[in-house]
């Protein structure tokens, strides 16, 4: 079955010049079932143990066909890793991330958002894209240290 995901992803590869392969949709489609930020050394696992031919070169191009495609987004958190998120119908939302054991809590606030449109209209600014992550310590590492 198409989803508007193969579709965006297919259209552009296309556009591209590329050509669909196997590998390529084997790897959208892994990306696509993940509910967290991975990596492409945890894509590349997950990816292995449906297809063990496909190597990590593969699987590292395509993620970065996905995101060009508009299909994902990389973050970096505290650890410095490169992970993906998908943006197909995920809303907008923004991080917390834990310094201590590197857990990212993704939430969403009107507020913030309605702050940010009223900096940028006061500045003059258009807002194309942001990153929003706030850094701290979560709630389980904080009760793990008063014990």
């Amino acid at each position: 079955m198409v989803t508007d995901a193969h579709q965006i992803f297919n259209d552009f590869i296309k556009g591209a010049g590329l050509r669909g392969t196997e590998q390529r949709a084997l790897i959208l489609d892994t990306f696509l079932n993940t509910d967290e930020h991975v990596s492409v050394d945890d894509l590349f696992g997950m990816v292995k143990l449906e297809n063990k031919k496909i190597g990590y070169a593969t699987v590292h191009r395509t993620m970065k066909l996905i995101t060009e495609s508009g299909l994902a987004r990389e973050v970096v958190f505290n650890d410095g890793i490169a992970r993906f998120e998908h943006t197909l119908d995920t809303g907008h939302h923004h991080h917390f991330v834990c310094k201590s054991c590197d857990a990212v809590i993704e939430f969403n606030s009107d507020a913030v958002d309605a702050e940010e449109k009223r900096l940028a209209k006061a500045y003059g600014f258009e807002v194309q894209s942001h990153h929003f992550k706030i850094y701290g310590i979560c709630k389980e590492c904080r009760r793990k240290k008063r014990t």
